[in-house]
C-alpha cells in the first residue's frame, strides 16, 4: 500500500505529465495543420487525449468512503 505522501506525489507527476502532453499535443496540432500530415495530426490527438486522461486521473478520489480496505 501507498500512503498518503506517495499518493500525492503520484498526482502531483500526473498531473505535470498530462499538462506536458497536452501542451505538446496542441503545439503539434498547429505545427502539423500547416503541412497536411495526417500522421501529425493523428499522433496529436493521441497526446491530447492521453493528457486528459492523466489530469482526470490525478484529480481528488471520489468515491464515498475514503476509508482504507484495511481498517474494515
Amino acid at each position: 500500500m501507498v500512503d498518503s505522501r506517495g499518493k500525492s506525489v503520484g498526482r502531483y507527476l500526473m498531473r505535470l505529465v498530462g499538462g506536458v502532453a497536452v501542451i505538446f499535443g496542441l503545439l503539434g496540432i498547429f505545427a502539423t495543420l500547416a503541412d497536411g500530415n495526417l500522421v501529425g495530426i493523428v499522433l496529436s490527438v493521441v497526446f491530447i487525449g492521453g493528457g486528459v486522461f492523466l489530469l482526470k486521473r490525478s484529480g481528488p478520489d471520489k468515491r464515498a468512503d475514503s476509508v482504507p480496505r484495511a481498517a474494515r
